[in-house]
């Protein structure tokens, strides 16, 4: 005679199968409502909304590098010993204005963009001060203009490589004795 014991029937809650099928894609949604919360308070900055308008702009900014190079002008940006302290040498074929605006764009995060107005302190000589010292990156736009936007000069300044970058065209070059 053979017997056999019946045990009632689990409730499915005490089982591990549906706590693992549940399991799975209540993680998934959880980590989904992370990545979309994170994705909403991260600002992208290097997404603009009307790219036909910025293109626009970015053909009427070529026009001020090309009457920069009609000028004749070219420039040489030195960051002083203490990372705030800017000194800019200019060469022009046309008198420049007393003051000059410079902008230090990074190329990944617009926090880091830094803005100097730079005054004349001799011929051919500028002087500015950024509000705070170049520490956040090495990798810098520097762009060189006048007031008006009539004009400007550029350059690419990877601070690893020195703390001088030139601007415009033609280089400047060292004066020969």
């Amino acid at each position: 005679m053979q017997h056999t014991t019946h045990h009632p029937p689990r409730p499915w809650y005490k089982e591990p199968w549906p706590w693992i099928l549940f399991g799975i894609p209540l993680v998934s949604i959880i980590v989904g409502i992370f990545f979309l919360a994170a994705a909403i308070k991260s600002d992208d900055g290097l997404v603009t909304d009307d790219y036909y308008k910025r293109g626009k702009a970015i053909n009427m900014e070529l026009r001020r590098d090309k009457a920069a190079a009609q000028m004749g002008l070219s420039a040489q940006l030195m960051l002083g010993n203490d990372g705030r302290s800017l000194r800019l040498i200019t060469s022009s074929k046309v008198k420049l204005p007393d003051t000059l605006s410079l902008r230090m764009v990074h190329p990944a995060q617009d926090d880091f963009d830094e803005n100097a107005e730079m005054t004349m302190a001799g011929p051919n000589l500028y002087q500015g001060i950024l509000a705070k010292p170049l520490v956040n990156a090495n990798h810098w736009y520097v762009l060189v203009e006048d007031h008006g936007k009539a004009w400007r000069i550029t350059g690419e300044w990877k601070t690893a490589q020195g703390p001088v970058v030139q601007l415009g065209q033609p280089r400047l070059e060292p004066a020969a004795n």
